[in-house]
């Protein structure tokens, strides 16, 4: 267990610290001319779940006498799409922010290339050796290998927006973090689900693009939809291979032509993440007759994404409506610092926030403002 010494000169008194201590006082505390605040020791006196979300930087971490520019984590997304550069972005943002060295690979799509990429880096006599690493699997399957190898060698392991039944046995064998970040994705299901309902009450034909079948999020997000659809609501589900907007707009060409169908079947569309939208319009835009093509782009719209993707699309009105969803990535990669610099381990699984955008209300008002 880490343990923090601060040296008060201000008083000649020498204050032992620990991850399970806390500063008790709520006056500033002086270390030498800086001035610390008992704003920042807040994290000694929340409980564990609460000490984790609770933001922290580099700073920080020099003032109690830590250091963590020695750390090295990789990042491992499966693909391209707008939500997992951002998760990329918002993950280096953090570890820039915290002085750690972040290298962010992508397996593009490739469950095997992914778990031999991860190997390489942990077996690898070569490169410096890694402290942690954060994954967000291809498969479902989560890497369960891969992640005894890492652990094994003494490298943490984060997993990212998958549910894995390995996670509580390497915490019980392995001193090394090991602990999952996610989004709730049945409950971003369910809340689109309650959103069909609220947009469209008297029923009729959704068209549903969701990701791939080996994909946990994109199965889970099905479930929880199904679970809150209204009864007098179908639901037309088109896979993609993958999660890109060039998928969905495969996925729907291929529609398209095959079955045929006409817009005025469709009451509403809805999606899995906001690439499957661009790529739909973008199939309808391209393989549709000029009656249709206008019919099919009139049909309201709506996704899932983070907010300053999908909340412009919802105030301009080219979505109806969005579940607004918060990375993952930046939050693992605090957690992950915090617990390898003050030695507690995070929570086995931490769920970040998800809410309809605009509220289910508000929805309601809108529906009933157009009758």
């Amino acid at each position: 267990m880490l343990r923090l010494r601060t040296d008060l000169i201000a008083n000649k008194r020498l204050i032992s610290l620990s991850s399970s201590s806390c500063f008790r006082s709520t006056a500033p505390i002086h270390e030498g001319t800086k001035h610390v605040s008992a704003r920042r020791c807040r994290v000694y006196q929340s409980r564990r779940q609460e000490r984790f979300q609770l933001p922290v930087d580099a700073v920080i971490y020099r003032e109690r006498g830590l250091s963590v520019k020695n750390l090295k984590y990789v990042l491992s997304i499966p693909g391209d799409t707008m939500y997992l550069r951002a998760q990329a972005a918002a993950a280096q943002a953090s570890a820039d922010r915290l002085g750690v060295e972040l290298e962010v690979l992508s397996a593009e799509m490739d469950p095997v290339a992914q778990g031999q990429q991860l190997l390489s880096l942990v077996h690898s006599r070569t490169s410096r050796r890694l402290d942690g690493i954060l994954v967000e699997p291809v498969s479902a399957a989560g890497l369960p290998r891969v992640a005894e190898a890492a652990v094994a060698a003494g490298v943490a392991w984060v997993v990212s927006n998958a549910q894995v039944d390995y996670v509580q046995t390497l915490r019980r064998n392995t001193k090394v973090p090991v602990f999952q970040v996610s989004q709730d994705h049945l409950e971003v299901g369910r809340i689109q689900g309650k959103q069909i309902g609220t947009i469209w009450p008297q029923g009729g034909c959704v068209l549903y693009l969701r990701g791939p079948a080996m994909s946990w999020w994109a199965t889970k997000r099905f479930e929880g939809l199904e679970n809150t659809r209204p009864k007098n609501v179908e639901v037309k589900s088109l896979r993609a291979v993958g999660s890109t907007s060039e998928n969905a707009y495969n996925a729907v060409c291929s529609w398209l032509s095959l079955s045929k169908p006409r817009s005025e079947g469709t009451q509403l569309i809805v999606s899995q993440n906001i690439d499957f939208i661009l790529g739909a319009r973008k199939a309808f835009e391209t393989y549709t007759s000029e009656n249709e093509r206008i019919k099919w782009l009139a049909l309201p719209r709506a996704a899932v994404g983070v907010a300053n993707r999908v909340r412009p699309l919802v105030d301009q009105g080219d979505l109806r409506a969005a579940v607004m969803t918060s990375l993952t990535m930046d939050r693992a990669v605090e957690m992950l610092v915090r617990a390898m610099t003050d030695g507690l381990h995070p929570p086995e699984h931490t769920f970040v926030e998800a809410h309809s955008y605009p509220s289910l209300d508000e929805l309601a008002k809108r529906w009933h403002a157009r009758l």
